[in-house]
């Protein structure tokens, strides 16, 4: 029967593991994207093959993602982000683990740490990406069912999204117009 163990991990302690990903930051700085990708790819092969956590296993996953955002042409993600998104991916890649990951058991229990500090620092950056890829692999299947293969690109997601905001514009004044909303103006001397 598994165990779950919550970690509490303070603040002066957080602050060490922040310290270890600026190290990090600072090595691989002048490093082309490329070459952090794949060194944070390798990296991630590594631990794949370690035997670990289902815990352990889904940060890999997301660090996964992480990988094919910035590989992702059509992401095209702002330069601020994307250097957040590679400063994090040159710690993965360059990591130098605090307990060794042959310790059995706890081994990768520093991995975990670090990993899921640098996930919840650029999870929006990460649930933006998942979104789009999301309507992007719908989109696809949308457009082979209906026999055309053209490729969906960041604009027409962008073009769903802002019908889909215009759509639920309409919705609600139309709703606002069926319930005979009436704006009045009270003005009080």
């Amino acid at each position: 029967m598994p165990l779950t163990i919550t970690l509490e991990v303070s603040d002066a302690e957080l602050e060490h593991f922040r310290s270890l990903i600026r190290r990090s930051q600072d090595r691989t700085a002048s490093l082309p994207a490329r070459e952090i990708a794949a060194a944070a790819r390798a990296e991630i092969q590594r631990l794949r093959v370690i035997e670990r956590s289902p815990f352990v296993a889904r940060r890999i996953a997301r660090v996964d993602r992480m990988i094919e955002m910035i590989e992702d042409a059509e992401w095209q993600l702002p330069d601020p982000e994307r250097r957040r998104v590679l400063d994090a991916l040159a710690y993965v890649a360059d990591a130098n683990d605090l307990v060794p990951d042959s310790v059995p058991v706890l081994g990768l229990v520093d991995d975990a740490i670090m990993l899921e500090l640098v996930l919840r620092d650029l999870r929006h950056e990460l649930d933006g990406y998942e979104e789009f890829d999301e309507f992007r692999r719908e989109e696809a299947a949308r457009r082979a069912r209906g026999g055309m293969h053209k490729p969906v690109s960041r604009e027409d997601w962008l073009d769903a999204r802002r019908r889909a905001l215009h759509e639920r514009i309409r919705e609600r004044r139309d709703r606002d117009l069926s319930r005979g909303a009436e704006f009045q103006l009270i003005t009080r001397f």
